[in-house]
């Protein structure tokens, strides 16, 4: 059981509880791993006059069928080790570093426990009142927000890559704590068939209209034969790139502030699919999911290398060293070649995520009915989102000419 937060050091001091709002209780939709109650609670210290906190509380799902399906314990278990442990990690070694400004993309963590079911909880800060919220559009993000979201996943990164290499016990010790999602209790036979049959949708798409040479196509059925464990082998960590990464980094999981109408600053949240591996894992799934075609074909080097220069320069101003002195292990090249041997990961999870985002809220697959098998999953998924095959083939056709499939 993990547990600390704001809430333990406001307990050494004589307060109470002069009032509490729950403004929203939401659940479902982008975030169907948990219940989120937004609440205004007022809190008034000895001596002092009564402030306001704006929280975000996340609880577990109620229904414990539910809760087992989605691995509601291993989700709050990251989550709740981020809070606890990892970030208050990051925040000390940039204070240690004197780059305590660089750590200012998460939000404030009040408390976070985990344990056994209807005891899991996180409580956040309510970005809201300080400006941020998600991108207007539920999809398709423009360059702004994309070139805003890569810098911020770059600066994540970067702390990840400097703890690693200046405190490397302290780093490894805390990636071990963390905990992979057995995908409903799934055999590596149920992935490769829901994975199969997932991203077929593109292959078959592609394949009709020959868009893509047959030998491509041939090698691409052929990983795909043994795609579960293809989707293990990608989220393998390979040094010297492995990361802390995100997990689940798309627009869903992404607040923006903004000044005249344009992102400037970006908070990063819901750390529940927390992993150490490829840097690809996040990279691919925001490119991939959260950018259109059209912005892919025309910016996709700006916006690669605005992750890159972002990477490089936090890292180096952390280290106290100079870009260039990084580029042997954290060379653009090094990460472009990182990104063709594990981008088709990014692929796979558009495959049966993205026909969920296509359609609306109300029409989307029910998963406390539908979470029942990944076979039954699959079958629903396939005729889910009509624009989704032409959509899964453009990820194809740009995976393809860099080698990657």
């Amino acid at each position: 059981m993990l547990a600390c937060g704001s809430f333990d050091s406001w307990s050494k001091h004589r307060l109470e509880t002069t009032k509490c709002h729950v403004v929203h209780k939401g659940g479902g939709g982008d975030h169907f791993t948990s219940t989120i109650f937004f609440i205004n609670l007022e809190l008034k210290f000895e001596h002092q006059t009564p402030k306001v906190y704006h929280m975000l509380l996340k609880i577990s799902p109620e229904d414990p069928i539910y809760r087992k399906y989605i691995d509601a314990d291993i989700l709050f278990h990251n989550e709740t080790l981020m809070y606890n442990e990892v970030i208050p990690s990051f925040k000390e070694l940039l204070k240690k570093r004197q780059a305590v400004s660089l750590g200012q993309i998460f939000p404030k963590c009040y408390y976070a426990k985990c344990g056994a079911g209807d005891t899991d909880i996180v409580v956040l800060e309510n970005m809201a009142p300080r400006g941020f919220r998600p991108s207007a559009d539920k999809l398709s993000l423009d360059y702004d927000h994309c070139a805003i979201a890569l810098s911020h996943l770059a600066r994540y990164h970067a702390i990840s890559y400097a703890m690693k290499k200046l405190e490397p016990s302290a780093f490894h010790a805390m990636v071990k704590k963390s905990r992979a999602q057995n995908y409903a209790n799934s055999s590596p036979e149920d992935m490769t068939y829901f994975l199969k049959k997932t991203s077929y949708r593109g292959v078959r798409y592609v394949e009709a209209r020959q868009e893509l040479d047959q030998a491509t196509l041939d090698r691409l059925k052929d990983r795909l034969e043994v795609a579960g464990q293809l989707f293990s082998d990608l989220m393998a960590p390979k040094e010297p790139l492995a990361v802390m990464c995100h997990g689940d980094f798309c627009r869903n999981n992404i607040l923006f502030r903004y000044d005249s109408g344009k992102p400037c600053d970006a908070i990063l949240f819901d750390f529940q699919n927390v992993k150490y591996g490829s840097p690809v894992i996040d990279l691919s799934l925001l490119m991939y999911l959260n950018m259109s075609s059209e912005l892919r074909a025309q910016h996709w080097d700006d916006l690669f290398g605005e992750y890159h220069v972002a990477l490089t320069g936090t890292l180096a101003e952390i280290l106290g060293c100079s870009v260039e002195e990084l580029l042997p292990d954290f060379g653009l090249e090094e990460f472009r070649k990182e990104f063709v041997g594990h981008c088709l990961y990014g692929y796979l999870i558009c495959s049966f995520f993205l026909p969920q985002m296509l359609v609306e809220q109300k029409d989307q697959v029910d998963h406390e009915i539908l979470f029942k098998s990944l076979s039954q999953m699959a079958d629903i998924i396939i005729n889910y989102g009509e624009p989704a095959p032409k959509k899964l083939a453009d990820i194809l056709k740009h995976l393809a000419p860099m080698g990657a499939i």
